[in-house]
């Protein structure tokens, strides 16, 4: 009992130093801070600084435009900024909507009303997905460790010596830190001498790691860019009768680079009902691009192949995921045609490019979502 407390005195002790150095300094440690212990001034504080692009040389919104603005978030939120509104309507080409949501409105409140964020400290753990998602296709598992204790693709437990015999046999693998990753953190591919490269690695990754195959994509997405599995961002959200999509984007790698995140180089461009890419893709730095900038390819004459599946998958994971409501996935579609699940974000999945390449994420439902979620709430203040 005394070690028990112990510890969970250390652990409330480093979520308070987190917050305060977030808020301090506006940056956290990749890998080392749970995003989901922070509270809202620490969250903002975060927006700020490394999420939101700046808004030097982005116009003003005309007074039509912030009138709409405020008349649209007048039942919700006091002195609403058009910050964001600006952002999107200019990174979008001009396209204006009051429905626009600033990501400190949705991670201080819509993200936390939908997402038990507790909950996801544990469950958010790639290592639980084999589980989880048991019925739903995920790169193929050739071990993983979870605590002290090595399993291998069949969940069995093996020892040490063990592991390195599976790798031996493989031509590469991804390996993965299971928590704590943002943005493609954490991932490393293996090639050639695997099990000496492991070894080196694996020294200095303490938390819980999967290793997998790697994904072998669709000809027609290496078309976008060979060198990285170029995955989908598709977000949808439970209501007591459905799983309902809202938002679809596809990250496509730039450079050669085996990772396809923004801040890896990649290019967010939002995809149509029917599976076609839109005109405008966004670089992280916010550049807004309608043409591959190495490959020279327009994004809409491209269309994803098996759209549809990956939807289906995403609907059908949601199911059982009572507790996390709005979730954001990342899907993939491999060389056979069929979507495969690379992760789920169960809170915090950003709405930043979603938004700038898609429009508003709720479209015409955001009224009725924030109905929702500010139903016993007072009137809430924004500061961007």
């Amino acid at each position: 009992m005394i070690i028990m407390s112990v510890n969970y005195i250390k652990d409330v002790l480093k979520i308070v130093a987190d917050n305060i150095k977030c808020i301090v300094t506006g940056n956290y440690i990749e890998g080392d801070i749970d995003l989901n212990t922070l509270g809202n001034f620490a969250l903002t504080r975060l927006d700020r600084c490394i999420v939101t692009p700046s808004l030097k040389n982005i116009p003003q919104l005309s007074l039509e435009q912030k009138r709409a603005i405020k008349m649209f978030y007048r039942p919700y939120v006091r002195f609403m900024n058009d910050r964001s509104h600006r952002y999107y309507t200019h990174i979008s080409g001009g396209h204006f909507y009051p429905e626009y949501i600033s990501e400190e409105l949705f991670f201080n409140f819509i993200d936390r009303y939908f997402c038990n964020r507790d909950e996801a400290r544990f469950l958010d753990n790639k290592c639980y997905y084999y589980k989880l998602f048991s019925g739903i296709k995920q790169p193929e598992l050739v071990c993983m460790r979870i605590g002290q204790t090595w399993l291998n693709g069949n969940l069995s437990p093996i020892s040490k010596n063990s592991v390195l015999d599976l790798l031996k046999i493989e031509e590469e693998v991804v390996v993965k830190k299971a928590v704590n990753s943002e943005g493609g953190f954490g991932v490393y591919f293996l090639t050639g001498d695997i099990c000496r490269k492991f070894k080196t690695l694996i020294k200095d990754i303490s938390c819980d790691v999967v290793i997998q195959r790697s994904v072998k994509q669709h000809p027609m997405l290496s078309e976008l860019h060979s060198s990285s599995v170029n995955t989908m961002r598709i977000v949808t959200l439970m209501t007591e009768e459905k799983v309902k999509v809202y938002a679809a984007a596809i990250k496509i790698g730039t450079g050669g680079r085996r990772l396809d995140n923004g801040c890896q180089g990649g290019i967010y461009c939002g995809i149509n009902s029917d599976g076609t890419l839109k005109k405008r893709g966004l670089l992280d730095n916010g550049t807004s691009v309608e043409i591959h900038p190495e490959l020279g390819y327009r994004f809409e004459d491209k269309k994803i192949p098996h759209f549809g599946k990956a939807l289906q998958l995403c609907k059908k994971a949601h199911g059982f995921m009572g507790h996390f409501r709005l979730i954001s996935w990342d899907v993939a579609i491999d060389e056979k045609g069929e979507a495969v699940l690379i992760e789920a974000n169960l809170s915090l999945g950003g709405i930043n490019d979603i938004q700038a390449t898609c429009g508003p994420l709720f479209g015409k439902d955001t009224k009725k979502i924030l109905d929702e979620v500010f139903k016993n709430n007072r009137k809430v203040t924004t500061w961007l």
